[in-house]
């Protein structure tokens, strides 16, 4: 298993992180591959390091924010009594703003990792890796 190269700026956990914020499945195999592509990227440019590491910081934002603005549904509505389960009809610009702000460090990690299997624009969350024998 390759081991994450701090001295290029990363710090122990980023893979995961990165893995969670790019909604890929965390495994062996993916931690694997993106910390090859996190010591390729750190080789490639320091500042795209510093990069990662501030969208990183704002997705852990968002996702407080997101568990801060109280249960909901699979249509993102909120919780507003619970005596008799009653949703409001419209979803909060709040919850939309999170779910909008999550897409957008998504959309620029997937970006900044296009030149890796696994994390970049065409990876998907329900993307299966075929392994050649």
């Amino acid at each position: 298993m390759a081991s994450l190269d701090t001295s290029l700026g990363w710090v122990n956990g980023d893979v995961e992180r990165i893995l969670l914020a790019l909604e890929v499945g965390v495994s062996n195999y993916t931690i694997n591959e993106l910390t090859v592509c996190c010591n390729e990227l750190g080789g490639m440019s320091g500042t795209l390091v510093s990069t990662v590491r501030g969208l990183l910081t704002q997705n852990d934002s968002a996702v407080v924010v997101q568990k801060n603005l109280g249960v909901t549904d699979e249509a993102g509505r909120v919780l507003v009594k619970a005596d008799v389960l009653e949703w409001e009809v419209e979803r909060g610009g709040k919850y939309e703003a999170v779910i909008k702000e999550k897409g957008r460090v998504h959309n620029e990690l997937s970006k900044i990792f296009a030149f890796c299997s696994i994390g970049g624009q065409g990876m998907t969350r329900d993307m299966t890796v075929l392994v050649r024998s």
